[in-house]
């Protein structure tokens, strides 16, 4: 069990807010109520205001709308603050600043762009320009810990026969998919299901890096978008093609949104053991959502449509209600 974890006098008990909160900053208590010191890995003056934001307890998400608002999301409910930032310019600065740590630039004319910042955040930003009127910073917050299978168990995400089947779909080496809306916890139950065969060789493959599997034998590849020239693009669909050149053990797939997904089902159909995640509202709207995306890849929606049904084996679905996680578990019913 997990015990409760002491925040200076107070207890936390062991939920799934409470387990987002522990993970995130166990390794750095917080100080005071509000706004606590701000996080040492932004030092530049242009950043201040968002290290404040990032020392907010139990922050997961934080969004920039300009100068003027600013919202974090904690406990599955977003809540309004000040920005920090005292105009445009500012904002603007920052955004810039953000980007180029993670290893790309923006500006007027590639006015946005999504980077990882050391394994820690996930930031998207977009300049005030012709799209829009401000400047918008949209921040991911990584789990500072991996979360097991077992603590998801603990917190009542999973069921004890729930863990049960999905550790059978892992040793039977069988293909899943892993779909839900924004924020409930894909990548967190990916990166758990997956810290199970830490032992393997997995490769995983990113626009963004978020699974970051603390394993020697795996092997993570991340996208990258073309440079100002048009140059330098490497796609995920590119990356899943190289990747099963590497001898691997096991292939997961970060989110499937564009023509990987053709590549991804072939993989599985010639024998590989592959995962993915995905963005849908059910369990049941799944292959649509899959073949949605065949067709605006330009693919034939009757292709993809034979092969999820030959390929895929199980379904798992997040669903949050009030800020609680569950999941259903179904077998391709084309597969039964």
């Amino acid at each position: 069990m997990i015990p409760p974890i002491m925040y200076g006098r107070r207890q936390v008990p062991p939920t799934w807010r409470h387990l987002l909160l522990i993970h995130r900053y166990a390794s750095k208590p917080p100080g005071h109520a509000g706004f606590g010191k701000p996080r040492q890995m932004f030092n530049q003056p242009e950043l201040l205001p968002i290290s404040r934001l990032l020392a907010e307890t139990g922050a997961t998400d934080i969004v920039i709308n300009g100068h003027e608002h600013a919202a974090l999301l904690i406990g599955g409910k977003w809540r309004s603050v000040e920005s920090g930032f005292v105009d445009e310019t500012s904002v603007a600065a920052a955004a810039r600043l953000l980007i180029s740590l993670g290893g790309r630039q923006i500006d007027q004319a590639h006015p946005w762009a999504n980077v990882d910042i050391d394994g820690k955040l996930r930031v998207h930003a977009i300049l005030a320009s012709a799209i829009n009127s401000k400047t918008h910073i949209s921040i991911r917050v990584h789990a500072a810990r991996s979360v097991a299978l077992e603590q998801l168990v603990q917190v009542g995400m999973v069921a004890h026969s729930q863990a049960a089947t999905l550790r059978k779909i892992l040793a039977r080496r069988e293909s899943f998919i892993i779909s839900g809306a924004a924020g409930v916890g894909k990548t967190t139950l990916l990166r758990a299901l997956l810290s199970e065969a830490a032992v393997e060789r997995v490769i995983t493959i990113e626009d963004v890096a978020e699974l970051n599997l603390n394993s020697a034998t795996c092997v993570h590849l991340v996208s990258r978008s073309a440079n100002v020239e048009g140059a330098g693009e490497v796609s995920m669909q590119q990356l899943l093609i190289e990747s099963l050149r590497m001898r691997p053990d096991r292939i997961a797939v970060g989110e499937i949104r564009s023509a990987e997904l053709l590549t991804w089902l072939q993989a599985i159909n010639t024998g590989h053991c592959a995962s993915a995640t995905i963005h849908a509202n059910s369990i049941d709207e799944v292959a649509d959502r899959m073949v949605g995306i065949a067709i605006a890849s330009g693919l034939l929606a009757s292709d993809v449509e034979r092969l999820i049904a030959q390929s895929v084996d199980w379904l798992i679905h997040i669903s949050s209600h009030d800020a609680k996680r569950s999941i259903e578990i179904r077998r391709n019913r084309e597969r039964s």
